[in-house]
C-alpha cells in the first residue's frame, strides 16, 4: 500500500538514528567497513506483542525471545531433532509416562540466579498452577492448556533432577520442552518487575535482553558467562519497520544487517547484489481464511464451500509468492502426516459452481461480507492486503459484495482471538515439525476460547479432538497417519477454514555475515553469526 512520502521520510529519519553508535558507517557500503560492526542489525516488519514465553503466539515474539532464553531441550539445528539444551541428558519410562531431564552444572540466569531443578519447576507452575503467584489472571497461558489434562505434576527430585510425570503418554512431548512455551525465565523476574516481567526477559541465552521501544526496536547484549558457544557480536538490535519499502531502502543502504518479511518481486535486485546472501528453504506455515462459525450466514457448510471455490488459490500464489511458496491442499504443509493416500481435494476452484450455489443464499447478497486482514508482512503473506484484494475480486465475480478491513498485526490479532470479524486471513508458523502443531491449535475445541483463541474458526467438534488426542498417545506412525485422516476427512467436510498458501521462509543478511541457518520451525537464531570480511 501506498505510503506518503513524508511518513517514508520521517521513517528514513527515525532509523537513521537509531543507527548512530552501532559500529556501522552511513551510506550504501556502510556495511563493508573495514571493522566488523559490534551490533547486528536484523529489521522485520512487526514488532513483539509480549515477551512472556508462555503467553505469547505469535511469531515475531518468539523471535524476540530466541536471543535470550532456552528450554530444558532444543531443535538441532536446522532439523526438527531433539537435542540437549539446559538438559544435558533425560530418560522416558517404558510406559511413557515418567520424564526425567538432569539439568546443566553451573548455568545461571543474566540476572545472577542459578539454574537448579527448583527455578526450573517454577517456570512450569507458573503456567500449571492458577495459585502461583506467576500466573497472572490476564494471561491465557494457551499453549499450556493443550498439555493440562496429560501432566499430573512436575517436581525437582533433587538440585539437578527434575521429573514430569503424565497421565496418558504424549508422543510430542519433548517437541513442546524444545518450544517457547517451555523456556526458562528467572523467578526473580517476577520480584523485580511484578506484572511486568512480560516486557522483561531474564533467561538464560547467549544475550541478555537489555531493552524494548515498542514500534522501534529491542537491543540485547552478548552474556559473557554464557554456558555455550558465545555470541558472534558485542550487541543485537531487532528493528521494527512496517513499510517494505523502508525496510529495503534501509538494507541497501547500509543502515541494517538483514531483514525478512521481503515481496518476491523485491528478491530480483537483491539476487544480483552481491552484498547480499538470500537464504530460503520450505516453510513450516500456513497462510489461511478463517470463517467466524458463529455468524450466522457463514454456519451453511454449503456458503463455506461455495466461498471456497469462488477463490483461485493457484493464481493468488502464483501471483504473490512468485515461486517462493505452494497451494496446500489441506490445513497443513505438505508431507506432514494424515495427507498419505488423501482423496481428491477438498477444496477446487470452480466460480460456476459457486455462483449457482450463493444464488440459493440471496441473504449473503444483501450485505458485504467483511475481510479482516493486516498489513505486516508474513511468510505465508508477503503482502497481506494485495491477498485480500485477490480473495475480493474473485468473491465479487460471483456476485458476492466485499468489504475489506485492515489493521495493524497486534489488532488484528486481537479482533480475531475475540472473535469480532466475519472471515479473517492469517497464518499460523509451526512450533515443531508434528501434524499436531497445526490441527490442534487452529481446528481443536481446546483452542476456540475467546479472548485467546487459536482457533479463530471457533470450529468445536468433540470427533476431532478425539482423533487429535488419540494421536498424541499412540507411537505407531502409521495409527497416527490413519488418525490424521480421518481428522482431515472431518475438516474437508465441515470446511471451518481455507488454506491458501504455505510460503517459503526468506531472510536476506548481509554477505559479510556467516554462520546463519534457517530453521525449520521458522524461529530466528542470530547467536551462531559473526562478521567475516
Amino acid at each position: 500500500m501506498f505510503q506518503p512520502m513524508k511518513r517514508i521520510l520521517a521513517l528514513l529519519a527515525a532509523t537513521t538514528m537509531l543507527s548512530v553508535g552501532t559500529g556501522c558507517k552511513r551510506g550504501a557500503d556502510s556495511a563493508a567497513a573495514t571493522t566488523a560492526p559490534e551490533a547486528l542489525i536484523f529489521a522485520r516488519g512487526a514488532d513483539a506483542q509480549k515477551l512472556d514465553p508462555a503467553d505469547i503466539d505469535d511469531g515475531e515474539s518468539v523471535n524476540s525471545l530466541t536471543p535470550v532464553l532456552e528450554g530444558l531441550v532444543r531443535f538441532r539445528s536446522g532439523s526438527g531433532e531433539i537435542e540437549p539444551a539446559l538438559a544435558e541428558a533425560w530418560t522416558i519410562s517404558d510406559d511413557g509416562l515418567v520424564y526425567t531431564f538432569t539439568l546443566r552444572q553451573g548455568v545461571t540466569f543474566h540476572d545472577g540466579t542459578p539454574l537448579n531443578a527448583e527455578t526450573a519447576v517454577w517456570s512450569f507452575l507458573r503456567q500449571a498452577d492458577e495459585n502461583h503467584p506467576g500466573h497472572f489472571k490476564d494471561a491465557g497461558f494457551q499453549y499450556w492448556s493443550n498439555l493440562s489434562g496429560t501432566v499430573r505434576d512436575i517436581v525437582a527430585m533433587d538440585d539437578r533432577t527434575i521429573r514430569i510425570r503424565l497421565t496418558t503418554p504424549n508422543a510430542f512431548l519433548l517437541e513442546w520442552f524444545a518450544s517457547f512455551p517451555a523456556w526458562l525465565i528467572s523467578p526473580e523476574s517476577l520480584k523485580a518487575y511484578g506484572r511486568d516481567l512480560v516486557r522483561h526477559p531474564v533467561g538464560t541465552g547467549p544475550y541478555s535482553f537489555t531493552e524494548w521501544r515498542p514500534n522501534e526496536a529491542i537491543t540485547y547484549e552478548r552474556n559473557p558467562a554464557y554456558w555455550g558457544k558465545k555470541a558472534g557480536f558485542a550487541r543485537l538490535v531487532i528493528r521494527s519497520i512496517p513499510d517494505n519499502t523502508v525496510r529495503l531502502l534501509e538494507l541497501k543502504a547500509g543502515r541494517i544487517h538483514g531483514l525478512d518479511g521481503v515481496r518476491a518481486a523485491e528478491l530480483a535486485s537483491l539476487r544480483e547484489d552481491p552484498r547480499f546472501t538470500i537464504y530460503h528453504s520450505p516453510g513450516n506455515n500456513l497462510g489461511y481464511l478463517a470463517y467466524n462459525l458463529n455468524i450466522p450466514r457463514l454456519q451453511s457448510t454449503e456458503v463455506r464451500q461455495a466461498i471456497a471455490m469462488a477463490i483461485d488459490r493457484a493464481t493468488m500464489v502464483k501471483l504473490s509468492l512468485e515461486g517462493y511458496g505452494v497451494v496446500p491442499e489441506f490445513p497443513l504443509p505438505p508431507g506432514y502426516a494424515g495427507q498419505k493416500n488423501a482423496p481428491a481435494p477438498a477444496v477446487h476452484y470452480d466460480p460456476d459452481a459457486a455462483r449457482a450455489i450463493l444464488q440459493r443464499h440471496p441473504e449473503l447478497l444483501a450485505e458485504p461480507i467483511k475481510i479482516a486482514t493486516f498489513s505486516a508482512p508474513r511468510p505465508f503473506f508477503p503482502d497481506p492486503v494485495k491477498i485480500a484484494s485477490f480473495i475480493r475480486s474473485d468473491l465479487e465475480k460471483v456476485g458476492l459484495k466485499v468489504e475489506i478491513i485492515t489493521r495493524d498485526f497486534d489488532s488484528h490479532l486481537n479482533i480475531t482471538r475475540n472473535g469480532d470479524f466475519e472471515i479473517a486471513l492469517l497464518g499460523w508458523i509451526g512450533d515443531s515439525p508434528s501434524s499436531d502443531n497445526f490441527l490442534s491449535p487452529l481446528l481443536a475445541s481446546w483452542g476456540a476460547t475467546k479472548g485467546m483463541a487459536t482457533n479463530i474458526s471457533f470450529y468445536k467438534n468433540p470427533e476431532f479432538d478425539q482423533l487429535l488426542l488419540a494421536a498424541r498417545t499412540t507411537t505407531d506412525s502409521n495409527q497416527r497417519e490413519l488418525l490424521y485422516q480421518q481428522a482431515l476427512a472431518l475438516w474437508a467436510r465441515d470446511l471451518p477454514l481455507i488454506p491458501l498458501a504455505v510460503g517459503e521462509q526468506i531472510v536476506v543478511l548481509r554477505s559479510e555475515i556467516k554462520g546463519f541457518e534457517l530453521q525449520p520451525t521458522g524461529d530466528l537464531y542470530f547467536n551462531g553469526c559473526w562478521w567475516q570480511r
